[in-house]
């Protein structure tokens, strides 16, 4: 494959050949202004876990209309109830390894912790 030699001018000219030709294309200017291949990380996870304390509230059914009167009671209800905490472990002793280079897919039920995870 022949390098990609774009037209700096404009926008369209840089993305004529798609996304990955244009990151190919600025990664060789950024190595040639900093003298050196870009830096490389891989990082490595073992047994990690995340929790958090939540708190749990009362459901509101949603029956009653949004009034003022509404509002006052429902936080004076609020601040007068104690809170209920529970410890909620979101990912449980996960290992693994996220190479440079790769696309990692993740995949879960709603609520499993998939975006804890990737944080």
């Amino acid at each position: 494959m022949e390098p990609f030699k774009p037209d700096d001018t404009s926008a369209k000219a840089l993305m004529a050949n798609g996304s990955q030709a244009f990151n190919d294309h600025l990664a060789s200017k950024i190595q040639a202004g900093l003298g050196r291949p870009l830096p490389q990380m891989e990082v490595r996870v073992k047994n990690l876990s995340v929790s958090a304390d939540v708190v749990v509230g009362q459901h509101e059914d949603g029956r009653e209309l949004p009034t003022l009167t509404h509002t006052i009671k429902t936080a004076a209800l609020k601040l007068s109830s104690s809170k209920h905490v529970v410890h909620k472990t979101i990912v449980r002793n996960f290992s693994g390894v996220f190479e440079p280079g790769t696309i990692t897919l993740v995949l879960g039920q709603p609520s499993s912790g998939k975006s804890s995870l990737m944080k």
